[in-house]
């Protein structure tokens, strides 16, 4: 057993049979539908320092018995491309981490979900700027609380980026004490050229149609849009070329993939940090991973397979499928247990 596992007493991934590559494991995530269990939510406006506003949206499901609860950390979740506070991995981390006693904040990306209109800039995988101004947020309204952040897919470049950056001292956010980072594209550029390969047209194509109807909904916000860039914008490289990249004081996309990739950002993260990455993902290279620094602090977890944001399989659990889920709760339980 890896030797995360055995520190957190989890078992290793397993994944449902039939539905073992990457490609069938990411498709079927998506398609499995989530009854959410959050019936109540408290939304929070955080104004940033340029001006926009981010939307956190807190947990209130057991409000009442906040008193009660046997911890007083905060779980910070972030979503990835095209997502927002409604995604499904979004909405199950937050009701199983709420459900273990945790105070739990999804938040919605720079014009994301219910901050749809509270934003004249773009997000993009870079900006781990927004996040560390939510955490200062956080901070002041919970002084005596501990923060994890977690983030997922783009959202996870997000956090590993602010994550580095912190380690370099470039930001402050003493209050934060762990990070997990699921399924990052530590370089962009190999992700978006992943997408080109005709095997993930799919999922180029869900992401293309996805990104212009979320510009076009933002068209009188933004201003400036290239004429007929739907039409133009057939790849995801298309849009962050167009679009992306000159929006953001990119000179292009290859310049914007350099410089928000978060795998030179790694060796500086002095945090405790999981990382957790399946070997058959459909769009993240594997090469990045393997040339990560050997760190104490980090807690790096390869699997064989397991797709994209997905990994279901046996768990601890009778009828749930959701390793992904129950691995992120057992890794947060543990974080906790050391601290106290």
């Amino acid at each position: 057993m890896h030797a995360i596992l055995e520190k957190i007493n989890f078992i290793p991934f397993q994944p449902i049979p039939f539905f073992q590559t990457g490609h069938a494991q990411t498709l079927l995530s998506q398609f499995l539908s989530y009854a959410s269990l959050i019936q109540e939510v408290q939304k929070h406006c955080v104004k940033l320092s340029d001006g926009d506003n981010i939307i956190l949206v807190e947990n209130n499901t057991h409000l009442k018995a906040l008193h009660s609860m046997h911890s007083n950390r905060i779980i910070l979740l972030v979503h990835g491309l095209t997502g927002s506070q409604d995604s499904s991995y979004m909405q199950r981390a937050a009701s199983y981490l709420t459900e273990a006693g945790f105070r739990v904040f999804r938040m919605n990306l720079r014009g994301c979900g219910e901050g749809a209109t509270h934003a004249k800039k773009l997000y993009h995988s870079g900006r781990s700027q927004d996040v560390q101004e939510v955490i200062t947020w956080l901070t002041m309204q919970h002084p005596t609380s501990s923060i994890s952040l977690i983030g997922f897919s783009l959202g996870a470049n997000i956090v590993l980026k602010l994550a580095g950056e912190l380690g370099s001292k470039l930001y402050n956010a003493p209050k934060l004490d762990s990070v997990i980072a699921v399924s990052p594209p530590l370089n962009l550029e190999t992700s978006v050229k992943l997408l080109l390969h005709k095997k993930n047209k799919l999922f180029n194509t869900y992401f293309v149609k996805r990104l212009i109807t979320h510009i076009k909904s933002k068209k009188n916000l933004l201003g400036n849009l290239p004429a007929n860039f739907e039409k133009t914008i057939t790849t995801v490289f298309d849009f962050d070329q167009q679009i992306t990249a000159p929006l953001n004081g990119f000179k292009d996309a290859k310049d914007y993939y350099q410089q928000a990739s978060s795998g030179p950002y790694v060796q500086s993260i002095t945090l405790p940090t999981l990382l957790l990455h399946s070997l058959d993902d459909p769009f993240i290279g594997n090469a990045e991973f393997y040339q990560l620094p050997i760190k104490k602090n980090l807690d790096l977890l390869l699997t064989k397979n397991g797709g994209h944001v997905s990994w279901l399989g046996k768990t601890d659990r009778h009828f749930n499928l959701r390793w992904m889920d129950r691995l992120i709760l057992k890794w947060i339980t543990w974080i906790e247990n050391t601290k106290g």
